[in-house]
């Protein structure tokens, strides 16, 4: 038996538990990751380093968007890699710890540096930060498609990995808030971000460590490299305008770069908005912003009922317009209700809300993800060749593009309201002028709101129903000479 017979007959055996434990443990570093970048940056590198919201913005997008036109290339590069530790494993190795010391040196910035050199120092550790950050994260993801051939397991090993995401966000906040920046004047302390990132830095090292110690366990079950091909540029290039030539995904692009763009606006401002509009503690900063990780247990039953009855897409619209609701409302409650809500009532409210915004979260996400794998059939019975791979590259480099894009709207809205920087420096007895904190509110809330609402109307021309994707199956077993189970 080949060894290519050998791995076909792997993959159908039963993945164990500990096996699914120990490689969605890698998603915790992805997880951690996360809530580093879309909770604290833009505070710490404005209020804490007294950097403008447009260079911090910046830097931001330039990172992303280096790193979101690169991800093709790294996932084009770990399908044909050809070595004696699989495609996957030396992708992952490599990029695991030059991630872990971006993360900490990026919150440990020397308090000398200011203007350009300043900059200068937050762009290339962001830039290293968020490609090593791929060559982990992207063989990863591809190692939990290829290593069973099952279609429930591989759904069992996404969940896992999904759950420990989920993990990393919550300990990402939970080590933030509740240990090292814990205390009236947490948030605004220098010296609590560096053992907050290190910390951070150890976890990652850590989860990887595991992650990549059972991706080697799985080897004799993985996929070797592609046979043929081509050069690897021209490959790249075939590929990619083959990708735009198709409508569906096309429509999908649009729709997360328009969502994630409003994501990222306001998840960037969610620290400011709390401390400074809504006059939150750090303990009830630290309630609301665990109350969207909670949403999604909430989301994945009510989609999987609502999925039985309406189609995805319109499900995802109707959860992509809640979200644009459910941002909007509290700030412009407080601006415009009858009465101001009181620190406390604001925590029950936005706790409430933030639980909603989960949920939508994950019904839409679910619905999305589902659409994306339907798209998956209709490109191969379009093209003849399936390109799942490509497509979660390609969605990802809408991703990154989209919150780079937004964490460069977040910076420039606070330039334009005025909002002071170097925070830390003024020192607690700061007055804030109250036309300020309301336009603060309003960047915050219904600006991203704004660009949510547009993220359905892309939707409005995907045309991929149940029953057209039932005819496209039907055709393509045809065509392969298959019969349906």
């Amino acid at each position: 038996m080949s060894a290519a017979d050998e791995a076909t007959t792997a993959r159908h055996a039963p993945l164990t538990r500990r096996f699914k434990a120990a490689y969605g443990t890698g998603a915790i570093a992805d997880g951690v990751a996360a809530a580093g970048f879309g909770f604290f940056l833009l505070f710490y590198l404005t209020a804490v380093c007294g950097m403008s919201g447009t260079a911090a913005g910046t830097a931001k997008l330039i990172a992303l968007l280096i790193d979101g036109v690169a991800d093709p290339a790294i996932g084009l590069a770990s399908d044909r890699l050809r070595s004696r530790f699989g495609r996957r494993l030396p992708f992952m190795v490599g990029g695991l710890l030059p991630f872990a010391c971006a993360f900490g040196l990026i919150f440990s910035m020397p308090a000398s540096l200011t203007g350009l050199p300043q900059f200068l120092y937050v762009t290339v550790c962001l830039v290293v930060l968020r490609l090593s950050l791929s060559f982990f994260v992207l063989p990863f993801t591809a190692v939990g498609a290829e290593v069973t051939d099952d279609y429930r397991e591989r759904a069992s090993v996404v969940a896992f990995r999904l759950s420990f995401q989920n993990i990393g966000i919550l300990l990402g906040v939970v080590l933030g808030l509740g240990v090292f920046m814990a205390g009236p004047e947490g948030l605004l302390g220098r010296q609590n971000y560096a053992p907050f990132a290190w910390t951070c830095a150890a976890v990652m090292l850590l989860t990887g460590s595991v992650a990549i110690a059972a991706v080697r366990q799985a080897l004799p079950r993985l996929h070797g490299p592609e046979t043929g091909g081509g050069h690897f540029l021209s490959g790249f290039g075939r590929e990619m305008v083959e990708l735009a030539r198709n409508r569906s995904f096309l429509i999908l692009f649009g729709t997360v770069l328009t969502y994630f763009l409003a994501y990222s606006a306001h998840v960037s401002l969610a620290l400011h908005a709390s401390r400074y509009f809504w006059k939150l503690d750090t303990s009830a900063i630290q309630i609301i912003l665990l109350s969207t990780t909670l949403g999604p247990l909430l989301g994945a039953p009510i989609s999987a009922f609502a999925l039985r009855h309406i189609e995805k897409r319109t499900l995802s619209i109707a959860a992509f317009l809640s979200i644009a609701v459910l941002l909007s409302w509290p700030p412009l409650l407080q601006l415009y209700g009858p009465a101001p809500l009181t620190p406390t009532m604001a925590t029950v409210v936005l706790f409430i809300n933030g639980l909603l915004v989960g949920t939508a979260i994950m019904i839409g996400g679910i619905g999305f993800q589902s659409m994306l794998a339907d798209t998956a059939d209709e490109h191969e019975w379009l093209f003849g060749v399936r390109r799942e791979g490509l497509f979660f590259s390609g969605l990802t480099l809408a991703y990154k593009a989209a919150s780079g894009l937004g964490g460069l709207i977040a910076g420039l809205a606070l330039d334009a309201i005025r909002f002071p920087t170097d925070l830390a420096a003024r020192g607690p007895g700061l007055v804030i002028p109250g036309p300020v904190l309301d336009r603060l509110a309003l960047i915050s809330g219904p600006l991203p709101a704004a660009f949510a609402a547009l993220a359905p109307l892309f939707l409005i021309g995907y045309h991929l129903t149940r029953q057209k994707h039932a005819r496209i199956i039907a055709e393509l077993e045809q065509r392969n000479g298959r019969t349906g189970a």
